[in-house]
């Protein structure tokens, strides 16, 4: 776009801009308020005020990808008719009222709030849109927001960037142009903060004042907007410095613990889990350099986990890099990802665990091996090895089923062999590797380390141990077990049979 800033000039009283406009009820006024989690007992309702035009304020769910920061809702303040942000269509107030010709279309919303007496300072969140950028970044001529205080412990413009600029496309927050974060909200091919955090100081017990705007700057042209949400008072002290605005608040970095599942299939799709601290909906994952739509990624409880629901496809096998980022914070996890294609078998298979733990060197304990990777027709081993290094390989003596669990989860249950760890006919105790090989040839690498010891109990009905020799094969079916169960019936039905007679 290459039309010019124009400036504005027409100017009634000042004091409309005092008073709600005309046909306006408290009652949205107090829902956007609401919207952002104020306390309304704490508010001294006689003050509150909004802006010029009803129009220019609403309470939303969501606007386009964004969410809210605290949910279900936060309050929109648009220099336009917030009924057309999405539409990408500006809305200009030639008529503002404004004696100042250089200041045009403004919304605001005043009130004056009772501070708790444990509080040391208060908080919010805001997330500043304009379709200012890129046009007009280093003019003197943009959209701007301020957050006027005037309390007991600190009076005057509270939010601004570590430089000290005041909230406009030239502001150092002012970092989130990827349009992927900014789908449907309207400024789709503009930008914005994001979601940032301002603290500011206040003393408890006392009324204090606060005013939130947003105004055009020399013309009603180019709209601006912004959310707010999550006003909250704290017994924590403020920043030694007076009031602060950032990316989070100082005390919860970003710090990233680790991803479940670690890998999974090139045609991706699945849910994976981020693990780690200090998320909030302004985190961006990226994933070997392309950054996830925002609406599939949700924060967990607490800020401690990012699930992501589309986990995105990939066209080679092999480890990528994970990347989030927030604000000017960046936590990057090398090769923390491996993509396999399970169609051609070749992903390795993982044991996450065997129940029981541990067995008795005599064989015949039932177990439960649970991984990922396991494919029908897998076969089961324990590895030992004697004193002179060399590897002795012992089957499982029974095969009994495979499982498929949930979320790409397989069990294989088998009988524990006799255990000859060094093949002189004795049974010993002590660990081996318990390795899963597909039919493909692909096996667990490294072994599940497993115990045999003389202190797990003998099974009652130690399995067959005939086939020691011969493997085993993990083919067995629900129809098989199925058929095992009903020869079971059949035999307890002839021994009744049988005892009858006796009798």
């Amino acid at each position: 776009m290459t039309q010019r800033k124009r400036t504005l000039t027409s100017a009634l009283l000042g004091g409309l801009l005092l008073a709600p406009a005309t046909g306006q009820t408290a009652q949205p006024v107090e829902a956007l308020m609401a919207a952002m989690e104020l306390d309304m007992g704490q508010v001294v309702t006689s003050s509150i005020q909004s802006g010029l035009d009803p129009n220019m304020l609403d309470v939303r769910s969501s606007l386009g990808v964004v969410s809210p920061y605290n949910a279900p809702t936060f309050a929109v303040l648009s220099t336009g008719d917030v009924n057309n942000i999405t539409a990408q269509m500006d809305h200009d107030y030639p008529d503002s009222g404004i004696p100042d010709s250089s200041v045009g279309d403004r919304a605001f919303i005043s009130f004056d709030i009772e501070v708790p007496q444990y509080a040391n300072s208060f908080s919010f969140n805001f997330n500043f849109l304009s379709r200012e950028y890129p046009e007009w970044v280093g003019s003197s001529y943009n959209d701007t927001f301020e957050v006027h205080l005037d309390s007991a412990a600190y009076q005057g413009q509270i939010v601004f960037d570590a430089f000290g600029n005041p909230v406009t496309v030239n502001n150092a927050l002012f970092s989130v142009t990827n349009p992927a974060q900014l789908t449907g909200t309207g400024f789709d091919a503009d930008g914005g903060t994001g979601w940032v955090t301002t603290i500011a100081p206040c003393q408890g017990g006392e009324i204090m004042s606060i005013e939130f705007e947003i105004y055009d700057v020399a013309d009603g042209v180019w709209d601006s907007a912004v959310m707010l949400d999550n006003f909250q008072f704290s017994e924590d002290e403020p920043p030694v410095d007076g009031p602060w605005t950032g990316d989070d608040t100082p005390d919860v970095p970003l710090e990233v613990g680790f991803i479940s599942p670690k890998e999974g299939d090139i045609a991706g799709g699945y849910q994976v889990l981020i693990h780690g601290s200090g998320f909030d909906n302004t985190v961006s994952v990226v994933v070997d350099g392309q950054t996830l739509p925002p609406a599939n990624v949700t924060v967990g409880t607490g800020g401690e986990t990012l699930i992501v629901e589309e986990w995105p496809a990939a066209t080679a096998e092999g480890a990528v890099d994970i990347a989030l980022r927030k604000g000017l914070e960046e936590v990057v996890l090398g090769e923390g990802f491996s993509y396999w294609d399970f169609s051609g078998g070749s992903m390795p298979p993982r044991i996450t665990s065997v129940q029981p733990s541990e067995a008795n060197p005599a064989g015949g304990t039932d177990l439960r091996i649970r991984g990922t990777g396991f494919v029908q027709g897998a076969s089961v081993e324990f590895i030992s090895y004697d004193a002179e290094g060399a590897e002795l390989r012992v089957p499982a003596t029974e095969g009994l089923l495979f499982i498929e669990l949930e979320d790409g989860v397989q069990e294989i249950e088998v009988v524990t062999p006799a255990h000859d760890a060094d093949g002189d006919g004795n049974l010993d105790s002590g660990w081996t590797d318990l390795v899963v090989t597909n039919p493909s040839g692909v096996a667990t690498d490294p072994g599940y380390p497993y115990l045999f010891t003389g202190d797990a109990a003998i099974p009652v009905n130690p399995g067959d141990q005939t086939g020691r020799n011969g493997g085993c094969s993990v083919l067995a079916s629900q129809d098989q077990a199925s058929l095992a169960i009903l020869l079971g019936m059949l035999a307890l039905a002839l021994r009744s049979r049988r005892e009858g007679v006796l009798r």
